[in-house]
């Protein structure tokens, strides 16, 4: 992304808040202006549009500190950093969110501003329809002087920065007496006109737009105040949020679909298995001296074309080749006893079944190739026993 929205933010809403889009790759500024207050900042959303949105924050309610970790400075060590501040403001430090600036040993450079302070700020952009991208202070984007200090004036109040984790901020009037507090005053380069009648070796660097300034040193750094509880999600996380319960219900339905394909493959296994007994059992009644049974099906053709041209052989064989598919068909019909009448062409089978329905449905079935003629059926014992008189129609 080339092009950004700087907005620099007030410490009350009725203060007056500066705004900048700046093109990182032709380095150069595309618009800028001031608002009146937070109030206007939704006038920014066409400004933003698919532009990052970058945060300053005003130094006056900052704290900069360096402090000194106990032990070793680990990672357990940090979780008492509020309370090594404790001396040091006014309000409970459990309202304070620090970020580490920076970390050397037990040496640790860190800034607090209090939660609702973070709160009314991230309040202001969320009513606006504007969301940070990052959030920092606004000193800590001046350029980072060789020697001493570096400065620019924004309308009545000057920025300084005073070290890589460090700056402060004094209006127009007070800078004189903030200044005399410092024996002595560092050096400053100043990228506005030098003030007048105020301490200090001032030096003059080219005058910039304090904006534009602040721009090229937001975009350097790394830093953002939005971390911990205010840790913005990316972009494409935030997108996808809103269709979080729509995926998780589509994925719901497609392991309920894939759990029922299973299942259904599994029912279709166990009837082709069933069906294979069936056959096999059907194959060695009609053929007893074979015990070896490994394909029904082939070894069904084998014997009818051995039979081939020997008479009542080749008929029964040929016949029994049309009735094995209904016997597959109609696995509740099992045959007890089957026998080939070669002078009527007929069979009379013998079987008992589950219910008469299943014998109904062995008769439909088997009349498309056969005249069936039933015999007698009685019910013993949970199941029908019958006879059929089966003849081809062929």
């Amino acid at each position: 992304m080339n092009e950004y929205l700087l907005i620099r933010l007030g410490a009350q809403a009725k203060e007056a808040i500066d705004w900048l889009v700046w093109s990182r790759s032709e380095q150069e500024i595309i618009a800028s202006g001031t608002l009146a207050g937070a109030e206007e900042l939704g006038q920014l959303q066409e400004r933003a549009g698919g532009r990052p949105v970058i945060a300053l924050v005003p130094a006056a309610d900052l704290l900069f500190r360096e402090v000194t970790l106990p032990g070793r400075g680990g990672r357990q060590a940090l979780k008492a950093l509020p309370y090594l501040l404790e001396e040091e403001v006014a309000s409970d430090v459990d309202n304070l969110h620090l970020v580490v600036l920076e970390q050397q040993a037990n040496r640790v450079q860190l800034v607090a501003v209090d939660h609702d302070r973070m709160q009314q700020w991230l309040a202001w952009l969320d009513a606006a329809g504007l969301v940070a991208q990052r959030m920092l202070p606004d000193v800590l984007a001046l350029p980072l002087a060789a020697e001493g200090w570096s400065a620019v004036a924004l309308r009545d109040i000057w920025l300084f920065r005073t070290s890589a984790c460090s700056g402060m901020q004094a209006e127009r009037s007070w800078l004189a007496a903030l200044l005399q507090g410092f024996d002595p005053v560092p050096p400053i380069t100043s990228y506005s006109p030098l003030p007048e009648n105020v301490p200090g070796e001032w030096r003059a660097a080219p005058a910039e737009l304090p904006l534009r300034l602040l721009a090229d040193g937001a975009l350097a750094s790394k830093l953002t105040l939005l971390s911990g509880r205010y840790r913005r999600q990316p972009e494409w996380q935030r997108l996808l949020l809103p269709w979080r319960k729509v995926g998780l219900a589509a994925a719901v339905l497609l392991l309920l679909a894939l759990g029922n394909q299973v299942l259904y493959l599994q029912q279709l296994r166990a009837e082709a298995n069933a069906v294979r007994a069936q056959t096999v059992s059907l194959y060695q009644q009609l053929f007893p001296g074979e015990r070896r049974v490994i394909n029904p099906k082939t070894q069904m053709k084998q014997h009818l074309k051995a039979a081939d041209g020997k008479g009542s052989d080749s008929s029964f064989v040929r016949q029994l080749m049309l009735l094995s598919p209904v016997f597959a068909q109609v696995s509740a019909v099992k045959p007890e006893q089957l026998r080939f009448d070669a002078s009527r062409n007929e069979f009379r089978l013998q079987a008992t079944a589950d219910s008469y329905q299943d014998f109904d449905r062995f008769r439909q079935l088997a009349g498309e190739q056969f005249t069936v003629q039933p015999g007698d059926m009685k019910s013993e014992g949970g199941k029908v026993q019958g006879v059929l008189l089966l003849r081809s129609k062929s």
